[in-house]
């Protein structure tokens, strides 16, 4: 599994840390479909205007609203530290827009359409998913990790 926080995400946080800003609440979960399995966006990568990384597309797909309250609490992981949310589903509904394009990763950005990306990572199992058809679904429970 890779991660990263992109640039534009870094950007976010030392606007706020340092600065006595607020982190945006909520973040948005969403689903990238390019890259591969096991590689994430590079950390240039401008989710806005998808330069370097593209969004999934489906019928029935949307960012989901992840609030500051749904976050654990911070411990080392390995190497590093993590924080992990709740798990939240992706539901493929019916129309034109099946199947959706498989999924490599998720990401978390500070809007529901357009915005920054704060983080990237691949899915654990390092596989792909993809939703085919009405009503199947992604459980994803996003994490932050960062090995130093």
């Amino acid at each position: 599994m890779a991660e990263l926080f992109p640039d534009e995400g870094i950007d976010i946080v030392l606007s706020v840390a340092p600065k006595g800003g607020a982190m945006p609440d909520p973040l948005y979960l969403g689903l990238f479909a390019s890259q591969t399995p096991t590689t994430v966006p590079a950390r240039g990568a401008v989710l806005a205007t998808e330069t370097g990384v593209t969004e999934v597309t489906g019928q029935g797909y949307a960012r989901i609203a992840v609030d500051a309250g749904d976050w654990g609490a911070p411990g080392t992981n390995g190497s590093g530290r993590k924080i992990t949310a709740g798990t939240y589903s992706f539901i493929a509904t019916a129309g034109a827009g099946l199947p959706w394009d498989a999924a490599n990763g998720f990401f978390l950005a500070d809007a529901a359409v357009n915005g920054h990306a704060l983080y990237y990572a691949n899915f654990n199992s390092g596989v792909a998913r993809q939703l085919q058809v009405a009503g199947d679904q992604l459980d994803v429970t996003p994490s932050w990790q960062d090995d130093g």
